[in-house]
């Protein structure tokens, strides 16, 4: 492994400077790897300068480097074709999107990496952190609707898929041969940033069943944002959601029975709702089991529902 490490080091040639400048002073040098030994690669690489935290700039050229060192490493163990290194830089605002690109000649598979980076912030951006934290689950829902129209079967996202965003749109590249043929080359997949509406519940404007942890959040607060109507029968102590004139689904206080936009299934949650301090209350997973929404629970404890469109 050393060996190997070492051999990679000393064929690392810098190419050329500030290869590519953004508006923000971040500068891309080019570096170039050249075959040797065993090791049938080469290509370039990007090497980044000009962000304001030199700590964290170094780290994200480790993370590149890294990669480069992984996959030379993972070669270096089989007999392979020739392998061609390159990648793609995008700009979007302050995010920095690097992709970098793993080609074998013989068959033209190609296996793609991404580091995605805030060079305002000086931080990493995820799919999670750029969507919030429904953005993964999000992401699966129209990568699978839209694999499923082209007829392919396609690998769950993760936050290790490769990404780039543009547009402030997200873009999961599956490379060649991942999915169908290599000869039909990378398969994009576009994960629209406005179809996606987040609504935060803070962590004390929600309560816990202490014996079992369900989270019970505040139903009208919560609809009222997304535009839904809720209309309510003190009669029958009853709940009306409506949106767009349409029926979505009714709801009884202390009954375990919940209805769908159907009106005919029923359903029961892990408890019925409830008022509490005058607001009603249902557990958290009525806003995916009934009403098709997303919801997770953020670093801060704080609850996320959004809703979506594919």
């Amino acid at each position: 492994m050393k060996k190997i490490l070492n051999i990679f080091l000393s064929f690392i040639l810098i190419f050329s400077f500030k290869f590519e400048v953004f508006a923000n002073s971040v500068n891309v040098t080019l570096k170039t790897i050249n075959s040797s030994n065993n090791i049938n690669i080469f290509g370039e690489y990007p090497n980044i300068s000009g962000l304001t935290n030199i700590s964290f700039q170094n780290n994200v050229n480790k993370k590149i480097e890294g990669i480069i060192k992984s996959k030379i490493t993972s070669y270096s163990k089989k007999i392979t074709s020739k392998i061609e290194i390159s990648y793609d830089t995008i700009k979007d605002g302050n995010i920095l999107s690097i992709i970098i690109y793993f080609k074998s000649l013989y068959n033209n598979e190609v296996s793609p990496y991404s580091v995605n980076i805030d060079t305002k912030n000086n931080k990493y951006v995820t799919i999670n952190s750029y969507f919030n934290a429904n953005g993964l689950n999000y992401t699966n829902k129209v990568v699978s609707n839209k694999a499923s129209s082209m007829g392919i079967t396609y690998k769950k996202v993760t936050e290790n898929t490769p990404f780039y965003i543009k547009n402030k749109n997200v873009y999961v590249v599956f490379g060649a041969g991942s999915l169908t043929f290599s000869q039909k080359g990378n398969i994009i997949f576009e994960v629209p940033y406005k179809n996606l509406k987040n609504y935060k519940i803070d962590k004390q404007n929600y309560y816990k069943k202490s014996q079992y942890n369900v989270k019970m959040v505040p139903l009208r607060e919560s609809l009222d944002y997304f535009g839904y109507i809720m209309n309510w029968e003190s009669s029958k102590n009853s709940i009306t959601i409506l949106k767009d004139g349409k029926f979505l689904s009714y709801l009884v206080i202390g009954e375990n029975r919940y209805s769908d936009k159907n009106n005919k299934i029923i359903r029961q949650l892990e408890f019925a709702p409830e008022i509490k301090n005058g607001k009603a209350y249902v557990p958290i997973s009525y806003f995916n089991e009934i009403l098709g929404m997303l919801f997770a629970v953020d670093d801060n404890e704080d609850i996320i529902i959004s809703s979506y469109k594919i």
